[in-house]
């Protein structure tokens, strides 16, 4: 019966993970950008993500958030961040998110975008208040700076 319910198990885990969402950041930025993860099930985590590199993670569930700065005091209030937020909502099929700045806007004078893999979903180049969006859960997110 363990094992049944274990293979069972396994098999649905491969299936999710087959067709797992992800969210990403591309730093395409002269300088090191500094990535704070915050979500409703663990304590925040920090990455550096280099000249030209990329963070990338499986994406679901509620409360996430990827706030970005250029340095790693993120929660400073002297820290201008950028920060996009996004909730996966099984029950609609939509992807929520938006984005906003605090503290001053860390990319001042440089581009940034907000993208999907569907083509139906807008990208978002300019700050709007912390208007909420949707998109296809299905769909993958991207962010790219500069």
């Amino acid at each position: 019966m363990h094992f049944i319910t274990y293979t069972t198990l396994s098999l649905l885990a491969l299936a999710t993970s087959a067709t797992a969402t992800f969210a990403q950041v591309n730093n395409n930025c002269p300088i090191p950008i500094w990535i704070t993860i915050t979500n409703a099930t663990q304590q925040p985590s920090q990455y550096a993500v280099p000249i030209n590199g990329t963070y990338l993670q499986g994406r679901s569930g509620i409360g996430n958030a990827f706030g970005l700065s250029k340095t790693s005091a993120y929660f400073s209030p002297q820290t201008p961040k950028w920060t996009l937020g996004f909730t996966d909502s099984p029950q609609d099929g939509l992807l929520y998110w938006s984005v906003i700045n605090a503290d001053g806007d860390a990319f001042a004078g440089l581009a940034w975008r907000v993208s999907f893999s569907d083509p139906a979903c807008p990208a978002m180049t300019a700050y709007d208040g912390g208007i909420v969006h949707t998109c296809a859960i299905t769909a993958n997110l991207t962010v790219t700076l500069c």
